[in-house]
């Protein structure tokens, strides 16, 4: 259930942010294809690069924490509360 909202969480604000990335670099493209459409293609491309990095960048990172905090010796340094959060999943 946890790592159901924390993907929840995520997919949402990358979604956000993807969306922020995408129209500022759309602004650029539309103003740039007055003017040189090489240019304008090359601004696309690192917009859509930037976006993909970011996008799996931030879901490596967080699906490595979701890993990480689900092993036995992250567990066992957490204490018994964490045992028992692992169980109720």
């Amino acid at each position: 259930m946890i790592a159901y909202l924390i993907g929840a969480t995520t997919s949402m604000s990358a979604g956000a942010v993807g969306m922020l990335i995408a129209t500022s670099a759309n602004v650029k493209v539309t103003y740039l294809c007055n003017f040189d459409q090489e240019k304008a293609l090359r601004v696309a491309y690192a917009g859509g690069q930037v976006l993909g990095f970011f996008l799996v960048s931030v879901s490596l990172t967080v699906i490595n924490i979701l890993i990480l905090s689900y092993k036995p010796s992250v567990l066992w340094a957490l204490g018994p509360l964490a045992t028992k959060v692992q169980i109720q999943s």
